[in-house]
């Protein structure tokens, strides 16, 4: 695992105490170990975690463990390439702060954090999660076998509330920080010692849009609009908006046609109804979205509803900034532009993923070339805006957790 360093914390029995029982620091000497970017010890640990939920049997009714399964397999294939003259290797020990609203987020830092080949402390959600149970079991069930006792010494994940002397405990030793979060929660934390060389990776409060070209979607037969539907689906439903990379807008682009925008969303009710159960938590909160949208916002010119199953609202001329803006639960807002040079003016920085339909890639070119914008991170087809990716939020993510040393 090449070089090796062992954390001797004073501090150790105190965060103990305070961590939950399910993973904790596993030593009161925490040994911080560094190896090289996309380790095979580390792709081999996604290939078996991959495995080991293929093999849990309730999986399929848990979405985002799908997913999460097959991204597990897409990186459990990763070549190393080999550089002759310079080597990477992870900077030590980076602490990740993970979001309470999100119950897989957590993995994917930490995955993160291991293929740069750092150990990694791990805050994850308070919030009682299936997945994150079920995904912790699996953890410490592979924690455990001989191969990987290397990582049980070196990665720990760790639980507590509003208790900032561990996070800034944690910080004061750590090589890198990973912050997920609203941007009140970043500061707030970025205001917690770190040593010189230590970095901040924070991925704060984004919002994400839609944008599909009505007059190319209106040329597909009624299958093909059924399967743009679907897609849209799993971008807006499948982790009921929180993710910041899940759309709460769609711009039409072309001609307007509500007569067919209400028969695209009327495919998508279709699809909701099937696939999607609201419990009363679901209904309750997103109706108490929709009241705190119209209390906030006077720009709304029309609300439609389908059932619970969705909520649309139309957005007037009037309307100026979306930044800030959010559905929740199948809550989106929609609005029509003739063409894409139109969408800029909603554009901030805040802004990260496009999920796109009937767009060239070359019309996206020219669009971010020509308009000096400082927002939009990812552009991706509908149906692709959850893929979480090594690429995120303008970061080359394991570049960033990583050094590189130069041999001549």
């Amino acid at each position: 695992m090449g070089e090796q360093r062992k954390l001797k914390l004073e501090g150790a029995a105190m965060l103990d105490k305070k961590i939950s029982n399910m993973d904790i620091l596993n030593n009161k000497a925490f040994e911080v170990k560094v190896s090289e970017i996309f380790s095979k010890l580390s792709v081999k640990f996604l290939k078996d975690f991959s495995q080991e939920l293929r093999r849990y049997k309730k999986i399929n009714f848990y979405p985002d463990l799908i997913y999460l399964m097959f991204w597990l397999n897409k990186y459990s294939k990763i070549l190393k390439k080999e550089d002759a003259e310079n080597l990477r290797l992870g900077r030590g020990l980076v602490f990740h702060i993970c979001p309470s609203n999100v119950p897989t987020n957590f993995i994917y830092s930490f995955i993160f954090g291991l293929l740069s080949g750092n150990s990694n402390i791990v805050k994850i959600p308070t919030k009682k999660f299936k997945e994150k149970e079920i995904i912790l079991s699996i953890v410490k069930k592979l924690f455990k076998k001989k191969i990987y006792r290397i990582y049980q010494k070196s990665n720990s994940f760790i639980q507590y509330t509003d208790k900032e002397e561990i996070t800034k405990f944690i910080s004061s030793k750590c090589d890198a920080r990973v912050i997920w979060g609203g941007d009140k929660t970043i500061n707030e934390i970025r205001k917690n010692w770190m040593p010189e060389r230590s970095i901040d990776i924070t991925f704060p409060d984004r919002y994400s849009l839609s944008l599909i070209n009505i007059d190319k979607l209106k040329m597909q037969k009624k299958n093909n609009i059924k399967s743009i539907a679907k897609k849209f689906y799993y971008d807006g439903y499948m982790m009921n908006q929180m993710a910041c990379n899940s759309p709460h807008f769609i711009f039409w682009v072309g001609k307007r046609d509500l007569k067919f925008q209400n028969y695209f969303w009327n495919n998508l009710n279709n699809i909701v109804e099937k696939k999607f159960s609201f419990d009363e938590v679901h209904v309750v909160d997103k109706y108490t979205n929709l009241m705190e949208n119209i209390i906030r916002h006077s720009n709304f010119d029309k609300i439609k509803m389908f059932k619970n199953n969705i909520f649309i609202i139309n957005l007037n001329d009037r309307i100026k900034k979306i930044e800030n803006i959010r559905g929740m639960n199948g809550t989106f807002f929609e609005k029509n532009i003739k063409k894409i040079d139109w969408l800029k003016k909603f554009i901030t920085k805040k802004c990260q993923t496009i999920s796109y339909y009937g767009i060239s890639k070359e019309q996206f070119r020219n669009f971010l070339v020509k308009n000096n914008l400082f927002g939009i991170d990812r552009i991706v087809p509908i149906g692709k805006a959850l893929e979480i990716d090594l690429i995120w939020d303008g970061y080359d993510v394991i570049k960033s957790l990583s050094r590189v040393i130069s041999i001549e």
